[in-house]
C-alpha cells in the first residue's frame, strides 16, 4: 500500500498546516461525528433500564477493577448563549432546582447499589449548564451526597466547569473544600465586543476576577475554553484573546471549533445572519490562537487542546496514552463512566446509556426508584474493536494495528483492509500515512482527524446525506 510509514519523520516544512491547499479544505469540509463516543450518540435507541443494570452488575467481577469516573450534569443556566450546544434550560423555579439536587443524590445512591459502592472512583467531573449557579448550599448538598454513595480515592482528579459571570468566592470555596483542584472557565472569547452580544453579561473583567479568587484559594490548575468560528472573530482578535489568556497563566486551553447545528439547537439559527466564517477562515482563526499558545509554551494535545508540558494531559499525549470519553480528553483509559442528571451519558463496559433529557421525566424515574435511562446502545464485538482503534487515532494520531489484532485475536490488516483502502485519497493528500501494521496522522492531517476516523466508521452509511453532524473543518 502507498503511504508507508518511514522511520524518519517528514520534513517539518512539508507538515506545516499553513501549506494546506484551500481546495483541500473545501474537499474535506463535510459533515461528520466528533467521536466523543463510537458509535456516536445519534445511533442510540430505546433501551431497557434493567438490561443496563445487568450489564453494570456484571462489571463487579472485574479483576483488576479499572475504577469509576463520575460525571454530574447541571442543566441550568441564567441565560442561554447564542452558540450553546449543551443540554440546558434557563430561568427555572428554585423549587425545581432543589428537586434536581435531591434527585441526583438519589440517582447516585441507586447507581452505587447497582455497580457496587466498593468500586473506587478515580475521576470526578461536574459540568453543565453552569454548576456554580446552584449556589453554595446546593453545591454542598450535592457533593456531600456523592461522597456518601461512592468511595472516592484521595488522589482522584476532581474538576468542575464554572461560568465567570456567576462564580462567587463562596461557591468556589465549596468545591475547593471537597477536593476540587481543577477549574475550567467557559470564556469562549476574550473580546467584549465579540462575546457580549452572544453571551449576555460576559466580559473579560469577570474572568480576571474569578482567576484572582481561584489563585487566592490555592488553585493552580485553571483551564480556559475558547471557541473559534464565531461572528466577528478575526485572526487579530483571536491572537489578542489568546495573549490575554496566557497572561492569566492557564494549565490547559481548549480551542473548540464552533459547531453550527441549528436543526438540533434552533436558537443557533440567528448566528448565520451575523456572518459565519468559511472553512479556510476558520483555519486561520485557529492558527492565530495556536501560534500564541505554542509560543507561550503550551503544547498541542489531541484535536483541539493545549497544555503546559508538566500537565498530566501533556505527559499522556507524549506517552501516546491520551484517552477521550464523554467528559473530554483524559489520562485515565478504561474507567467505567457513570453520568448523573438529565441527558447524562454513562459508558460502562460494552454499553452506553443516556438519561432522560427532560427534567420532569428524569425526576419521575428517580422518584420511582429506577435508573432514569431512556436510550442507549449495546456495542457489538466489531464496535468494541473499532472504538479502540478510533480512540487511538483521535487522541494520539496513530494506531498500532498489530497490537490491536493481538488484543482482539484478529488479523488487523485483513480485518481493516477495506477501511485502509478508503484512506487512499487522504494518503495521497499527505494527511495520513499507513502500512499493514500502523496508521499515523500527519501534522497537516490533524486538522482532518475526524475525516480519517470516518474511514473506519461502519455506521456512517446509516446516516449518509442527513444533517446529523457538524462540519469537520
Amino acid at each position: 500500500m502507498s503511504g508507508r510509514i518511514e522511520d524518519a519523520p517528514p520534513a517539518a516544512d512539508a507538515q506545516d498546516p499553513r501549506r494546506v491547499d484551500p481546495e483541500l479544505l473545501r474537499r474535506y469540509d463535510v459533515r461528520g461525528p466528533r467521536y466523543t463516543s463510537y458509535p456516536p450518540a445519534n445511533h442510540f435507541a430505546e433501551i431497557d433500564p434493567e438490561r443496563v443494570a445487568e450489564a453494570w452488575r456484571a462489571r463487579r467481577a472485574l479483576d483488576p477493577d479499572p475504577g469509576l469516573g463520575l460525571y454530574v450534569h447541571v442543566p441550568f443556566c441564567a441565560v442561554r448563549c447564542a452558540f450553546c450546544g449543551c443540554h440546558t434550560t434557563t430561568a427555572r423555579p428554585q423549587a425545581e432546582v432543589d428537586a434536581y439536587v435531591d434527585a441526583v443524590q438519589d440517582e447516585m445512591a441507586l447507581a452505587a447499589e447497582v455497580v457496587s459502592a466498593d468500586r473506587i472512583v478515580r475521576q470526578v467531573a461536574i459540568g453543565g449548564g453552569t454548576p456554580n449557579d446552584l449556589g453554595a448550599e446546593r453545591i454542598e448538598r450535592l457533593l456531600a451526597g456523592m461522597e456518601r454513595s461512592f468511595r472516592i480515592a484521595g488522589d482522584a482528579e476532581r474538576s468542575v466547569e464554572i461560568d465567570p459571570r456567576t462564580a462567587t468566592a463562596g461557591r468556589i470555596e465549596r468545591f475547593v473544600a471537597h477536593g476540587f483542584r481543577r477549574f475550567s472557565l467557559g470564556v469562549q472569547d476574550m473580546d467584549d465586543a465579540i462575546i457580549a452580544p452572544l453571551r449576555p453579561g460576559a466580559g473579560v473583567a469577570h474572568v480576571r476576577r474569578v482567576v484572582a479568587v481561584l489563585r487566592a484559594s490555592g488553585i493552580e490548575h485553571i483551564n480556559f475554553d475558547l471557541i473559534y468560528g464565531l461572528p466577528g472573530q478575526t485572526p487579530e482578535t483571536m491572537a489578542r484573546g489568546a495573549e490575554a489568556l496566557v497572561e492569566l497563566g492557564p494549565t490547559r486551553v481548549a480551542l473548540y471549533s464552533y459547531a453550527h447545528v441549528p436543526w438540533l439547537h434552533p436558537h443557533q439559527a440567528a448566528l448565520a445572519s451575523r456572518g459565519l466564517p468559511t472553512a479556510d477562515e476558520k483555519l486561520r482563526l485557529f492558527l492565530a490562537a495556536m501560534d500564541v499558545l505554542r509560543a507561550a509554551g503550551l503544547v498541542p494535545i489531541g484535536m483541539d487542546h493545549f497544555a503546559m508540558p508538566s500537565d498530566p494531559l501533556a505527559r499522556a499525549a507524549a506517552a501516546g496514552t491520551l484517552h477521550r470519553n464523554f467528559m473530554g480528553y483524559t489520562t485515565q483509559r478504561g474507567l467505567d463512566l457513570l453520568a448523573f442528571g438529565p441527558s447524562g451519558i454513562s459508558a460502562v463496559g460494552p454499553v452506553y446509556s443516556q438519561n432522560a433529557k427532560e427534567t420532569a421525566a428524569y425526576l419521575d424515574a428517580v422518584a420511582r426508584g429506577r435508573l432514569p435511562v431512556y436510550r442507549g446502545y449495546f456495542l457489538s464485538r466489531d464496535d468494541e474493536i473499532r472504538r479502540e482503534l478510533l480512540l487511538d487515532v483521535f487522541c494520539n494520531f496513530r494506531a498500532d494495528l498489530v497490537a490491536l489484532g493481538r488484543r482482539f485475536g484478529i488479523d488487523a490488516a485483513t480485518y481493516f483492509a477495506d477501511d485502509l483502502a478508503r484512506l487512499g485519497p487522504m494518503i495521497a493528500d499527505g494527511l495520513v500515512e499507513a502500512d499493514g501494521g500502523r496508521v499515523a496522522v500527519t501534522a497537516r492531517g490533524r486538522f482532518f482527524v475526524r475525516n480519517v476516523c470516518m474511514a473506519f466508521d461502519r455506521h456512517l452509511e446509516a446516516v449518509a446525506g442527513g444533517q446529523i453532524y457538524s462540519r469537520t473543518v
